[in-house]
């Protein structure tokens, strides 16, 4: 968790479902949570166990150049990753297991913008667990928001959260990382090994006294 809003939620969240495994819908005041607002959404499963957007924020509809209330949860995804980001917010829901997505947003004209979004789960009225609370937060606001709007994320990590652990120490889990791994360097034919530390290539070579 990465930014100050997911964190924000995270605590509210945390605060407000007490000893459950999820807060109520009821519990969660617009007012105690209006500087994220914004970036905020809530989904619910629907009857063929989709989920699909009940409330987005201002910010979040920004990205996307359109209402997203009653569009599908998936569909904030490019084609490629709608199906898992689908899985993960159904579990979410129905496992009441928090996570935190590492994302780039795709624009239409080919920009990327780097986001996080945090899913959390919350009850309805039937006291099931049938949808969750997000929120999605772009670091670095792109200065072409409202003009360039969103084709799609691509899902790059992903964190799932032990509600049990001290929300400060969220590295209780490791970020799965859905890209691509970077190789070490190759060795020249004939030439000194090398090998990768950090974002550095270092020869094998030289003096060694």
């Amino acid at each position: 968790m990465k930014h100050k809003h997911s964190l924000g939620l995270y605590e509210y969240w945390t605060a407000k479902r007490g000893a459950r495994a999820a807060p109520n819908r009821t519990d969660i005041e617009p007012a105690d949570i209006r500087q994220m607002l914004p970036h905020v959404f809530i989904c619910d499963l629907d009857a063929e166990h989709r989920l699909a957007f009940r409330l987005a924020g201002t910010a979040l509809c920004a990205l996307y150049g359109r209402e997203l209330k009653g569009s599908s949860f998936s569909s904030l995804w490019l084609a490629d990753g709608a199906r898992n980001a689908a899985r993960t917010g159904v579990a979410v829901a129905t496992q009441t297991t928090p996570a935190v997505l590492s994302l780039d947003g795709l624009s239409n004209g080919g920009r990327v913008a780097q986001a996080e979004m945090l899913l959390l789960p919350i009850t309805g009225p039937s006291g099931r667990h049938d949808r969750l609370i997000g929120l999605v937060s772009v670091f670095e606001r792109p200065y072409w928001v409202g003009s360039d709007p969103l084709a799609g994320f691509s899902t790059t990590g992903i964190r799932f959260i032990d509600p049990s652990r001290e929300p400060v120490f969220l590295a209780n889990r490791p970020e799965i990382g859905l890209g691509g791994t970077p190789h070490a360097a190759a060795p020249a034919q004939g030439g000194p090994m090398a090998r990768k530390v950090a974002h550095l290539v270092v020869h094998e070579g030289g003096r060694r006294d």
